[in-house]
């Protein structure tokens, strides 16, 4: 598995085959924050591409993605992700499926410009609005005392808003870092969208209303992010 861990890490957070509509339940992913200079980014992501543009270095199901985090607190090291993301089937026949060659000598050369930072899986809960690869991705780390009066809370939210983006709530299974047992992921049309979000009439009532519901929990972070490339 360490081997596995340094060859391939390759990893949201979250990528939906979803229509435009509140559905429950859907992909699992697979994430690892990792830390790379600024000017050895390039070079990361073509051994990425190199590799991954090849169907044959790919499992059907699973979409690989490379992202770049624009915007994080301080304190949070990672500067980018990469991520694994498909049915859970799927995703177990890749972490079960040995690199051969060609993945080991990538790996090999991958891990001269990275160091890792953490490693962690988890799952889609419910998503709401169709997804885009090409929009910015803003995503909120938190931790959560009561998953279930949490989601309820934030889905009679979301329903009630009705927002034009794309986004979703997931769980954090293992690993993760600073506590984190949640997600909230949205997506952004550009940065005028993310300083100025668009005003939904009722709004203040509404998230009034989840504080009340939603139980106990702590925001840990708030991160900008960019995908660089999705192989599919």
């Amino acid at each position: 598995m360490k081997l596995k861990l340094y060859l391939l890490i390759f990893v949201f957070s979250f990528i939906g085959i979803l229509d435009a509509q509140v559905i429950k339940g859907g992909n699992c992913w697979i994430d690892y924050e990792i830390i790379v200079d600024s000017n050895d980014a390039p070079t990361v992501l073509n051994l990425l591409d190199s590799f991954f543009s090849k169907p044959e270095n790919r499992i059907e199901g699973v979409t690989y993605n490379l992202t770049q985090f624009n915007y994080k607190d301080k304190d949070f090291e990672a500067t980018h992700l990469f991520q694994v993301v498909g049915p859970a089937n799927a995703l177990s026949k890749w972490h079960h499926n040995p690199p051969g060659i060609e993945g080991q000598l990538t790996g090999v050369m991958v891990n001269q410009f990275i160091e890792p930072y953490s490693a962690f899986f988890g799952k889609n809960i419910i998503s709401f609005g169709t997804p885009s690869n090409d929009k910015l991705e803003f995503t909120y780390s938190l931790k959560v005392n009561d998953e279930e009066k949490f989601s309820t809370a934030w889905v009679k939210a979301i329903k009630a808003l009705k927002p034009d983006n794309f986004v979703g709530l997931g769980s954090v299974i293992a690993g993760g870092s600073d506590g984190q047992t949640h997600y909230i992921y949205s997506q952004r049309d550009d940065m005028e969208a993310v300083f100025n979000p668009k005003a939904i009439k009722g709004s203040d009532k509404i998230w009034k209303t989840f504080s009340e519901e939603a139980g106990e929990f702590e925001v840990i972070r708030k991160i900008v992010r960019t995908r660089l490339k999705i192989w599919e």
